[in-house]
């Protein structure tokens, strides 16, 4: 007899399980929709962000009139294997160009039917050839990057056997490495895998590229604490690798814009820190610094066609500014500000007027000074010694390479042998002291680092203050039978010089509207030459046609084997021959130390004082009163009423207190440690501890008893 109750709860059991199975079949199929819709959004946002600017019509014309009936380009040599400035990748950037005009409804090669077919016949004459560089970096990434974008631009023209056939190209991208590199090959697998449609691998990569955009620890690759960019070990790369990784991050950022792939909002904070506290600070009128791009020192111009020189690089910061700014909400500085900044985790220093702009570059136990690889920067051996560059307009040493003497680059003190210059490799070198810092006070800052490097020691400071660059050296010495030379400028000659004389003794210097005046008892020595040279010595794969130019030299002759040696000079930036005199009179700071172990300014009637002391030392201070210095340290000292503000850095940035002592009787604010020894207050000062901070300033207050 049938069971009623039993046939009811079976039928109730099969009902549920119908259900389920619909529930699941349509979570799966909302999920796919999800999925699609992320995907085709992301599709269109890269050939948004690729439609940003425009192609000319009469680029697309050259593009065409270029091209053979094979679809390869006439003027490239595709049997070329050289590891830089490989010409053949040309061929996919036209591609680029052929495919954003194709899709551009303002040009008039919109839809052009002759325009896919040289899209389609271009990508098949690559995919089907073999054309390579004996750099790995652009099989694995130059190829494959410059592929994707037409493939996912003009994917509905684009037939299955060639679309095929190009991804086999880009698989040689695999997810790994660490840094700029692995940003670029996640991203190639990225386009690679959402023409293929794999969901796992476009998500891989995404959280692969949003996973290198964080806080690196100090000196590891990537983005420092102060906001630098490090590759190749710990060696600063604002313009090589750390420009392409705000290009590309900034580029995924927009593709990611809307999609549930989106950057974190945190994500987005960093980029904006990274772009405005770094990148910005290193351009200047219109140009990249040269001090920060990294080994590639190459022209602006390269076969009638822009390159990646200083100006080419930054309008690729300025692009990177129009875009971050299209997604991000904040009210972003549209210039970089008016001041002194040292860059602690990079051994660099920058300083920004309304009238010039300086930048130093140190080199440390931490910091390495260059790299040379791929035939670039062949002749920058001592680029990280403490060069020291003065801008007004911008152009003072504006592709000056090809006829620099690169062993007296400014600001360095450099041994004269007449061996032809070392070639850095990639490891490139370290300065032998942990001594390199710099400190921002209110109205000064100060650069200093000692210098141990091939046999030459030399305690090296700059003070930057008001329109004033002030440089003190100390300790030169060396065992080498050769003349040791600092360099105050090296630059491209433009006007008059003048010079000044006392006893004989050149004492001042004016030219293109900067005042050198010594500081110290030394000779000046200036040249005004035609220097000759070429590209090829700095880039292996340039021209050798020879360029001339004349140039400015001023520099000091330490004379051969110096033992103790010293060199005091300061530039007055923006100033006419005929104010020398009344600045050297009336203008100028007071040299109050210039010994081995310390260096020591004073402004203002002596309510500053700017001091760089590389070992314990004592300074007289004024009024009878002495500074007692017992830790290696930078000093800024500000008088007040009641008595003094000091700020102070471990330039070492291995110290745990900065111990001193000041006449006179003091309470302190700040201080780990105090105490009163007679008419002595002794005082302990604690720099930062924890590693993301060290090398930044600590403060505390003396007031009067």
């Amino acid at each position: 007899m049938l069971n009623i109750d039993n046939l009811k709860q079976q039928k109730r059991l099969s009902l549920m399980r119908i259900l389920k199975h619909v529930l699941i079949i349509a979570l799966i199929f909302s999920s796919q929709l999800i999925y699609a819709g992320n995907w085709v959004k992301l599709k269109q946002n890269l050939r948004d962000f690729y439609l940003l600017e425009s192609v000319s019509d009469i680029e697309v014309q050259n593009v065409l009139e270029s091209m053979n009936n094979d679809f390869s380009f006439s003027d490239i040599d595709y049997n070329m294997h050289r590891r830089s400035n490989w010409k053949p990748r040309e061929h996919l950037n036209r591609l680029i160009t052929l495919a954003t005009a194709y899709e551009n409804t303002n040009s008039k090669y919109y839809k052009l039917d002759e325009i896919a077919e040289s899209i389609v016949g271009g990508l098949n004459y690559w995919s089907y050839n073999h054309f390579y560089s004996h750099n790995w970096w652009q099989q694995e990434i130059g190829v494959p990057q410059n592929i994707g974008p037409t493939l996912i631009i003009c994917e509905s023209i684009i037939p299955d056997s060639t679309m095929t056939k190009s991804l086999e190209v880009m698989d040689k991208s695999k997810i790994r490495m660490t840094g700029q590199n692995k940003i670029w090959l996640s991203g190639n697998v990225l386009m690679r895998e959402l023409v293929r449609g794999n969901d796992s691998l476009v998500t891989a990569a995404a959280d692969t590229i949003k996973s290198v955009l964080v806080l690196s620890k100090p000196y590891q690759e990537g983005i420092q604490p102060d906001y630098s960019f490090h590759q190749h070990g710990p060696q600063p790369q604002f313009g090589n690798y750390g420009l392409h990784f705000a290009e590309d991050m900034i580029k995924w950022m927009f593709i990611f814009n809307n999609t549930d792939i989106a950057f974190s909002s945190e994500k987005v904070d960093l980029m904006r820190k990274l772009m405005f506290e770094g990148q910005q600070k290193v351009v200047y009128k219109g140009k990249y610094e040269t001090l920060a791009t990294g080994r590639q020192i190459f022209p602006e111009m390269v076969n009638g066609k822009k390159y990646r020189g200083p100006m080419a690089k930054y309008e690729i910061y300025k692009k990177l500014e129009k875009v971050f700014n299209k997604f991000d909400t904040q009210d972003n500085p549209y210039a970089a500000p008016r001041e002194y900044i040292h860059f602690r985790n990079s051994d660099y220093s920058l300083y920004r007027t309304g009238s010039f702009f300086s930048a130093v570059r140190m080199s440390s136990q931490r910091i390495i000074g260059a790299e040379a690889g791929n035939g670039e920067n062949q002749l920058g051996y001592y680029l990280g010694d403490g060069t020291n560059l003065i801008y007004r307009r911008g152009d003072e040493y504006h592709e000056i390479y090809p006829v620099w003497n690169w062993k007296k680059l400014p600001g360095t003190t450099t041994v004269q042998d007449t061996a032809k210059l070392p070639v850095l490799t990639w490891s490139g070198y370290k300065n032998g002291s942990y001594f390199a810092g710099g400190l921002k006070s209110k109205d000064v800052g100060i650069t200093a680092f000692k210098y141990r490097r091939d046999s030459l020691q030399a305690n090296k400071s700059y003070f930057f203050i008001g329109n004033k660059v002030y440089a003190l050296g100390s300790a030169i010495s060396t065992n080498r039978n050769f003349d040791v030379v600092t360099t105050i400028n090296q630059c491209y000659k433009n006007g008059d010089v003048v010079v000044s004389k006392n006893k004989g003794r050149i004492t001042s210097v004016w030219h293109d509207s900067i005042a050198y005046v010594s500081l110290c008892d030394q000779q000046l020595n200036v040249r005004q030459d035609v220097q000759s040279g070429t590209w090829k010595r700095i880039l292996t794969w340039h021209t050798d046609s020879l360029i001339s130019k004349d140039i400015f030299d001023l520099e000091v002759n330490h004379g051969e084997k110096p033992n103790n040696g010293k060199y005091g000079y300061v530039c007055v930036v923006g100033i006419s021959a005929k104010e020398v005199k009344e600045v050297i009179k009336n203008r100028l700071g007071a040299n109050i130390a210039h010994k081995n172990e310390v260096h020591a300014l004073s402004f203002n009637q002596g309510k500053t004082l700017a001091i760089s002391a590389f070992e314990p030392c004592e300074v007289e201070i004024g009024n009878q009163q002495k500074l007692i210095i017992k830790s290696p340290c930078l000093l800024c000292l500000n008088k007040y009423n009641d008595g003094w503000t000091i700020e102070a850095v471990d330039p070492t940035q291995q110290l745990k207190i900065l111990s001193f002592g000041i006449t006179g009787k003091y309470r302190l604010k700040g201080a780990q440690r105090s105490n009163i020894a007679g008419d002595v207050t002794f005082f302990d000062i604690t720099p930062p501890e924890n590693s993301y901070e060290k090398g930044k300033k600590s403060s505390v207050m003396l007031i009067t008893k």
